[in-house]
């Protein structure tokens, strides 16, 4: 479910970033351009205000995202008022509205904002949005290594919390995930890749920044 505390934070102006995330140009190339699919059409969920609508629209690549904030979709109308039609604004754990089936849905950091229901529910409806061996990208999903994890208070699991101090305090869920959990949310699709990455920070040998990246293709 969509935490109104995302959208205080867009409409306060804050995480509001103008460039495409290189990870996800990166596995874009990897997996998909070098398929050279027809008719490709790509679904970014919850796409925030945009900063990877850029890299698509320069590269006419038919692109839609779905956002539940609805300051952050205005932001990124205002940005690309040419494709404005193309972004809405709903909460993506309850429909991903477009009746489109897509070659490639991707998501950077918004799943994760969920309860593990929430998170099962929309990778259910990726799966049904997906046309036959099309690919899902979940890049940048909480780890359980992640030093967070053990800071946060437990809401409606023991992997989700909330948190009301630091950099994720007041903006509801967060899911953090292991890898038997990943596996359990993919397991009706073709899991191609599941990669943790971790940041390690010297000066404070006690934090440690980790996340998931999944490649997922549909069966």
């Amino acid at each position: 479910m969509f935490s109104k505390g995302w959208e205080t934070v867009y409409k306060k102006k804050k995480q509001i970033n103008n460039w495409p995330w290189s990870e996800l140009i990166s596995y874009y190339y990897r997996y998909i351009k070098q398929k050279n699919i027809k008719n490709l059409k790509v679904l970014e969920i919850g796409s925030g205000t945009g900063p990877n609508s850029e890299f698509f629209i320069k590269n006419k690549i038919p692109y839609k995202s779905i956002e539940g904030s609805k300051s952050a979709v205005e932001i990124q109308k205002k940005k690309f008022p040419k494709y404005r039609n193309n972004f809405i604004c709903a909460d993506f754990t309850k429909s991903l509205i477009f009746k489109d089936k897509f070659d490639l849905i991707f998501d950077r950091g918004s799943i994760t904002h969920n309860s593990e229901k929430a998170t099962k529910q929309t990778i259910e409806l990726v799966k049904n949005s997906l046309k036959k061996n099309g690919y899902f990208f979940g890049i940048d999903w909480f780890s359980t290594a992640h030093s967070n994890f053990k800071r946060g208070k437990n809401t409606t699991d023991n992997h989700t919390k909330e948190f009301k101090i630091g950099n994720l305090k007041e903006i509801g869920n967060v899911q953090f995930f292991n890898k038997t959990q990943l596996n359990k949310i993919f397991k009706l699709f073709r899991v191609i890749e599941i990669t943790e990455k971790k940041y390690l920070y010297y000066k404070n040998k006690k934090k440690i920044v980790a996340f998931w990246i999944i490649v997922a293709q549909k069966k």
